[in-house]
């Protein structure tokens, strides 16, 4: 049963994480008073990049072919072991707790990295440095958070934290976890590209992830455009079922019960898209350093969320 979940739970996020990327999309069109494509034109584009040759620059090595479909790889095995739609492991659950978790994010954004300088493209290579600046900065706030989500449950394991959080109204009330979520939020926004620095189109002023992508063309984008809206749905999962709505998740196996939280789950990413649009379309882009001033922020509600915790103890 464990593995006919994990094949269901994979299919679910694999079909749905273009969607919420269209939805996104439309969301912010609508706000500006556009028309705006289709909530389901990411999958026309995905559909339209498989059908593609792919190029290849003369002066890449291996590397640059084979990356986007290790990191791809990497999404697919978080997706067996993050809590999506149920609050019990699966059948891959206990290979790995946050931290490991983390660890295989930041493994995938890596690869991506060493790929994008292995095109040996100026522009490229310019998103590499911004995406590994912000990493630099983002992912000790992620450890920081991580261990105050381990103090309150006393375990790294992203299920029993749900657990603790869904039973717990005490420690769902407290200053400290809602510091830490406050927290995550805004590193959410630098995971998934919301900062309010960066910009979606390919403008050299702002760009970041997509200079890293500017190389590949055809399957090889297809993989990669689709392992970054896998990591986005991810990454919007763990913060709904673990960190700020962690309830309605079944805790046992049942399977009407799964499929009823499947639907719950897509109304609470629908409403976390509004939330994004809205955020990114109401808030000035800033320039390019008050990147630092962002995330000091950032690691200052982690902080708070740590001090809360042994003063109200």
């Amino acid at each position: 049963m464990l593995v006919l979940l994990s094949i269901i739970q994979l299919f679910y996020v694999l079909t749905l994480a273009p969607l919420i990327v269209g939805i996104i999309s439309r969301l912010e069109e609508k706000i500006e008073s556009k028309e705006g494509p289709s909530i389901f034109q990411p999958y026309r584009d995905l559909i339209k990049l498989f059908r593609k040759e792919n190029v290849v620059p003369e002066q890449s090595s291996p590397i640059f072919r084979i990356g986007p479909y290790i990191s791809f790889a990497l999404y697919m095995l978080l997706t067996l072991v993050l809590p999506i739609i149920t609050a019990f492991p699966l059948q891959f659950g206990p290979v790995v707790d946050f931290i490991g978790g983390g660890l295989v994010f930041g493994a995938a954004g890596t690869i991506k990295k060493i790929t994008s300088l292995d095109s040996r493209n100026n522009y490229s290579h310019l998103g590499t440095s911004r995406s590994a600046s912000m990493s630099a900065l983002s992912e000790p706030i992620t450890v920081l958070i991580f261990i105050m989500l381990g103090v309150i449950s006393q375990t790294n394991n992203p299920y029993v934290i749900n657990n603790v959080l869904q039973t717990s109204t005490s420690w769902y009330l407290s200053l400290t976890h809602w510091f830490v979520a406050a927290a995550f939020f805004m590193v959410l926004l630098i995971e998934t590209g919301k900062l309010p620095i960066e910009s979606h189109s390919n403008a050299e002023l702002g760009a970041i992830d997509q200079s890293m992508e500017m190389e590949y063309s055809g399957t090889d984008l297809a993989f990669f455009r689709w392992g970054s809206y896998v990591k986005q749905f991810l990454l919007m999962s763990v913060f709904l079922n673990v960190y700020t709505i962690p309830f309605w998740i079944p805790m046992k196996m049942n399977f009407e019960f799964i499929f009823i939280y499947m639907g719950i789950q897509l109304l609470k990413l629908i409403g976390l898209s509004i939330v994004f649009a809205f955020f990114e379309e109401s808030v000035s882009k800033f320039r390019l350093f008050k990147n630092f001033d962002y995330i000091s922020i950032a690691f200052s509600l982690a902080f708070l969320s740590f001090l809360a915790f042994y003063v109200s103890r």
